[in-house]
């Protein structure tokens, strides 16, 4: 018999294959039991002629991973694995829709798990986030359901829990709806439902707010065509260096070719900084268009100055004068950079089937130690960086399946968690 699965698992098998399956002894494919219960995935199996085992609770009601993927030529007859956990979804009855509107792909499947539904994708098989789901948030619908969302590959501007409001002025609804998915914002409108452009926004194209925050837009509808100029993101340029530019020199150089800023650091969040000490992309990097670059700052105090007065009494003649001299000291310039603490970032970590210990991020170089620590419950874990994942809107870090089982259980999909290095 051909084992195909995870090694250093017991071996106890489950779902007898009925009498007749793949009589032919052909190969067969792995079939899709993600998110079913113990029941359905006992006849899934069999159906399809396989064994499997399970590595998990007792008590299993929820198929969290296979190995291998769904859709998988595997050999009649053979073993696959299963990682399972006991889910609070409810098992019958009824629940509500999620909003998943603008999601990633692991809180989708997060969400959908967490609410007992089974969801079907309209669109690209590598999508990244949901532009539109049915039925609606909120709606009541029989447990184990199958809903609709529509997906969309698209790269946003959050690498750490914040996005630029993108400039929708003037623009047609379909690319509106594109830029607040690009920049993983929602948005209310104030005007007719049957709106074709924007005509106002707030706040102001270029302002930094938290992802998946709600801005407005004010619409109206236009009879005829309207004609405007738009940047082209297929234009492509260098990033100019911006090592030891001041705040309003910086905003002034990219704003000239069309770059996003992303300051982080010692007053980034109130716009106090006055100085780039750090740069992503380096300097002479060539870019799209619209690219974001993320810099790190400090915020330099203010000069303090000494004031020194000295009284000097001179008597002639029977009378006295006085003269007072003030002298003003500043502290020389001094040219000693602090060392800079360690930097992280915050976002959002998720799993998949990897070397224990070693992990993946979009943003750091492979051998870079980390640590990462869940923001719900303080529990943290270290791990080494050794692959690369794709870009992924609030993603920082992609961990292996033991390291993510430290922090919270795999059921979860994902945590929101600080990245430290």
């Amino acid at each position: 018999m051909t084992v195909v699965g995870l090694l250093g698992l017991p071996p106890v098998l489950y779902a007898h294959p009925v009498a007749g399956a793949g009589v032919s002894h052909a190969p067969v494919r792995m079939p899709d039991v993600m998110h079913f219960d113990q029941a359905t995935t006992n006849a899934a199996m069999a159906r399809a002629g396989l064994y499997f085992r399970v590595n998990g609770p007792t008590g299993w009601n929820d198929v969290v991973a296979e190995n291998p993927r769904p859709g998988t030529i595997v050999p009649w007859h053979s073993t696959v694995v299963l990682a399972t956990t006991v889910s609070s979804a409810p098992q019958s009855g009824t629940t509500v829709m999620p909003d998943v509107l603008y999601r990633t792909r692991s809180e989708v499947f997060a969400a959908m798990a967490h609410a007992g539904l089974y969801f079907t994708t309209r669109g690209p098989a590598n999508w990244t986030i949901v532009v539109a789901q049915r039925p609606r948030p909120g709606s009541t619908i029989p447990v184990h359901s199958s809903v609709l969302v529509v997906t969309a590959r698209v790269a946003t501007t959050s690498p750490n829990g914040t996005t630029v409001m993108p400039d929708v002025t003037h623009r047609s609804r379909g690319a509106a709806f594109t830029a607040m998915a690009k920049a993983g914002l929602y948005f209310t409108v104030s005007g007719p439902t049957n709106w074709n452009v924007v005509t106002g926004q707030l706040p102001a194209p270029g302002t930094h707010v938290a992802w998946h925050s709600t801005v407005s837009l004010v619409v109206a509808r236009e009879t005829a065509p309207t004609t405007t100029t738009t940047e082209r993101a297929s234009v492509r340029l260098r990033i100019p260096s911006l090592l030891g530019r001041t705040r309003a020199t910086v905003i002034a150089l990219l704003a000239r070719d069309g770059l996003r800023l992303h300051p982080q650091g010692p007053g980034s969040a109130d716009g106090t900084w006055t100085k780039v000490v750090a740069q992503s992309p380096a300097p002479g990097t060539v870019v799209r268009r619209g690219s974001v670059v993320v810099v790190d700052t400090m915020r330099t105090p203010p000069a303090s100055t000494t004031t020194t007065s000295v009284t000097t009494t001179t008597t002639s003649g029977g009378s006295t004068t006085s003269t007072t001299a003030t002298t003003t000291t500043r502290p020389a310039t001094t040219t000693t950079v602090r060392a800079l603490p360690a930097r992280t970032r915050i976002g959002v970590a998720t799993w998949y089937a990897y070397i224990p210990g070693q992990c993946a991020t979009w943003y750091l170089p492979r051998g870079t130690r980390i640590t990462v620590e869940d923001l719900a419950t303080g529990r943290t874990i270290s791990c080494l960086v050794t692959d690369r994942q794709d870009y992924s809107p609030g993603r920082v870090v992609d961990l292996s399946r033991t390291q993510f089982a430290e922090l919270t259980p795999l059921w979860r999909g994902v945590v929101r968690v600080k990245v430290s290095w």
